[in-house]
């Protein structure tokens, strides 16, 4: 679904919306961390199931409410917008370790682009539900509110249908207790491979990776949340786009988008994840810059599908190799915090975004978006140049020299 051209066609401002999905933001900040550090203590399992239920409260709120108070508790809570909510600080530390606990190394980033994938399916999918409302609306001849309130009941059962099967999910790790075959951590952090590690409550081994994580997210955290996080909003203002049109062309994106996602492992056997995720991070802003100078709704939006199609490359590579710098028992703290960051830089930008939109400024936030976004990929080959994973061949370095990779 794409509420944000819904809420402005039955009259809130940019600024309350901005509002009302910043506050998912804050509520990632808020959860992150602690949910992360639970679920390396406690197992992961119990947290992916309760995460990906909340968002069906959520939708449920929606669906009975729009009383501008009472969405922004549905926010907190998680499923609207991209941030998610408590949802997703609850789901997102999680979900990530237990893919890489599910796969060896060498496998680990094919693995989180066929995550991607699915991930992806389910976005459009969802895209693709927008045209519901309209649906209801002129075959059952409803009003328009009433249609969009049994559209967010439907998406409530299908979140809590979606809970069926990760009852039936395996964990190896358990507790902060990895079984005999363990993925190894990297060098110098944490035991060897087979030996169990008691998880001490707090105990973290890689804060100096964490830390340049959390800056590179929290910088592109600021991008997401001055142009993407309000995007449909922005379509609505820029050409006056129903929300059944901006729908559709945000599920193209997201599908159109699985089209790069088979060239992932070839392109880090051949290059490195680092220099992919430089790479891939750095051509996904010409794109965005062009698109505020767009004569056309049709030509803005297919911009945006070509950066979709270039970041769904850069997503999936470097979320494998945050798994992969990390020990493995810390792998759900590390994405908690650097999660956060994330967070507390999108809330921010979308508050941003949200007065520039009110302010009828639909240049600067692609101007400050894509800056960075730049910088942010800039920061990652600063902090992370020539430092490959365990599993990683020798590859050719992204710069004007080579320097010898180290870890």
């Amino acid at each position: 679904m794409v509420p944000l051209v819904y809420l402005v066609e039955i009259g809130y401002s940019p600024v309350t919306i901005g509002l009302i999905y910043a506050a998912s933001g804050v509520a990632n900040t808020i959860g992150y961390t602690p949910f992360g550090v639970l679920a390396d203590r406690f197992g992961r399992k119990m947290f992916l199931i309760l995460g990906s239920a909340l968002p069906a409260l959520a939708y449920a709120i929606f669906g009975l409410t729009l009383d501008p108070y009472l969405l922004i508790v549905a926010s907190v809570i998680g499923g609207v917008g991209l941030a998610g909510g408590l949802a997703t600080a609850i789901t997102s530390p999680a979900v990530l370790p237990l893919l890489a606990e599910s796969s060896p190394n060498e496998n680990r980033t094919t693995l989180f682009a066929v995550y991607q994938g699915v991930y992806t399916v389910g976005l459009s999918a969802g895209s693709f539900l927008s045209f519901l409302p309209s649906v209801l609306t002129s075959g059952l001849s409803q009003r328009d509110i009433a249609a969009h309130s049994e559209s967010y009941f439907v998406m409530a059962v299908l979140m809590v249908v979606s809970v069926i099967p990760l009852l039936l999910l395996g964990e190896r790790m358990k507790g902060g207790r990895a079984s005999v075959d363990a993925t190894s951590p990297p060098p110098g952090e944490g035991p060897a491979e087979g030996r169990p590690e008691p998880r001490r409550f707090g105990s973290i081994t890689s804060w100096s990776k964490i830390a340049k994580f959390s800056i590179v997210f929290g910088i592109s955290g600021l991008g997401f949340g001055v142009i993407i996080e309000l995007l449909p909003t922005w379509y609505n203002l820029r050409f006056a786009v129903s929300e059944g049109t901006v729908g559709v062309w945000v599920a193209a994106a997201q599908l159109l988008s699985l089209v790069a996602l088979p060239a992932i492992p070839f392109l880090v056997r051949r290059q490195g994840t680092i220099n992919v995720s430089v790479r891939a991070g750095i051509v996904s802003c010409i794109p965005l810059i062009m698109m505020p100078f767009s004569g056309s709704f049709e030509l803005a939006a297919s911009l945006f599908v070509v950066r979709s199609m270039i970041m769904s490359i850069y997503v999936p590579v470097i979320q494998s190799y945050i798994a992969g710098a990390v020990s493995e028992r810390e792998r759900a703290t590390t994405f908690g915090i650097v999660f956060t960051a994330w967070g507390v830089a999108n809330s921010a930008g979308t508050v941003l975004a949200g007065d520039l939109l009110g302010a009828n400024l639909l240049i600067i936030p692609f101007v400050i978006g894509s800056a960075a976004y730049l910088s942010s990929s800039l920061v990652i080959f600063r902090f992370f140049r020539g430092k490959r994973l365990p599993e990683e061949a020798p590859v050719t370095l992204v710069g004007p020299q080579n320097t010898p990779a180290s870890h």
